[in-house]
């Protein structure tokens, strides 16, 4: 009994670490600048900014939701675009839960009845493009900063290489017999082989390309919201293409940090690129993390809303965080592939249901 209590107690440590790390961060920037400097500079947002600030959130999920239908069109579901939306939306009540943007993936394939391998190259799409677009945004501002503009061009390069592996067949099979021969990570090699298939097939769709306008909307959208908190804080304090540099630089931080929702690796970036464009650390401090609250806490609060909707509405009952990839083997008799059995649960959710 006590080797499977501490076995338990190992297993929900191992899953709170993550949160402990990434809480641990911002609890150290706020004390770095003094709690009480945080709060006054906090204090100074302006009142007026906020339900700007909230429409552009809500705003961006909205034109993610729109950006994924022809995507999942592509790939055999007949949802409408109503139902996209939806669900997308419903995906963000688990934004800050590891593997938390994954969530619709398996929302559209419990409601659409399509293989969550297929759902998720949708995704795999749609933030290449959307992290090529946002990198984009972020050149001319890098461009007043030497280091800066080094550093941005070599997340572009990366981002250009993933998507080289994923499209160049020949490279793909060379890091395939790579990954076959590490421990533990080999037995994905038939995911990663289905995930690049759709891949490819998605990215040379024409309409994939034309519908690329939208994901530059998102870009713009998401830079321009941090930029109001910003304004709202300190009128005229950073321009919108320092905004952008500063901004993507913290988003692919957060995105290598590998934390949920990118939590404690986007607060320690943002405010050290805010510094570096030249705004006060407390301010810096404030700014990140009034954003982050408008970002991922309101995605969260719209996410819940829209989750319980689409639990009745749909009749959701199994849905799953993937974690640790696709279930393998058949599914049971007229359902597609389904998550693994033992992934943490959706709020709301049972294992049982």
């Amino acid at each position: 009994m006590s080797d499977a209590r501490a076995s338990k107690w190992g297993s929900r440590l191992q899953t709170a670490l993550p949160y402990l790390i990434g809480l641990g961060v911002v609890v150290a920037l706020v004390i770095a600048v003094n709690p009480q400097r945080f709060v006054e500079a906090a204090s100074r947002f302006n009142p007026i900014y906020a339900p700007i600030v909230a429409a552009f959130s809500f705003g961006y999920y909205l034109l993610q939701g729109v950006r994924w239908q022809p995507l999942l069109l592509a790939v055999g579901t007949k949802l409408r675009l109503r139902d996209t939306i939806v669900l997308n939306f419903a995906g963000q009540a688990a934004g800050l839960l590891p593997g938390g943007e994954l969530t619709r993936a398996v929302l559209v394939s419990e409601v659409a009845h399509v293989k969550v391998g297929a759902t998720i190259a949708t995704i795999t799409v749609q933030e290449l493009i959307y992290t090529v677009l946002l990198i984009a945004a972020a050149v001319p501002g890098a461009l007043h900063h030497t280091l800066a503009a080094v550093g941005v061009s070599i997340a572009l390069a990366g981002v250009l290489a993933i998507t080289g592996i994923l499209t160049v067949q020949p490279v793909f099979e060379k890091v395939v017999a790579l990954v076959r021969r590490l421990p533990v990570i080999h037995r994905f090699v038939p995911d990663l082989v289905d995930l690049q298939r759709d891949t490819v097939s998605l990215l040379r769709r024409w309409d994939t390309l034309s519908w690329s306008a939208v994901s530059a909307l998102q870009a713009v959208g998401t830079i321009t919201m941090f930029w109001l908190v910003i304004q709202a804080i300190d009128p005229g304090r950073v321009s919108w293409p320092n905004a952008a540099f500063a901004y993507t630089v913290a988003s692919i931080a957060g995105a290598l940090s590998l934390g949920p929702g990118g939590l404690g690796g986007f607060e320690a970036a943002g405010v050290g690129m805010l510094i570096v464009v030249g705004v006060p650390f407390q301010i810096a401090v404030a700014a990140t993390v009034l954003q982050r609250a408008a970002d991922k806490g309101l995605g969260t609060v719209y996410g819940s809303v829209a989750y319980v909707y689409a639990r009745q509405h749909y009749g959701l009952k199994r849905a799953r965080v993937i974690r640790h990839g696709q279930r393998r083997g058949r599914p049971p008799a007229g359902r597609p592939d389904t998550p693994e059995s033992g992934l943490p649960q959706l709020p709301g959710t049972s294992r049982h249901s």
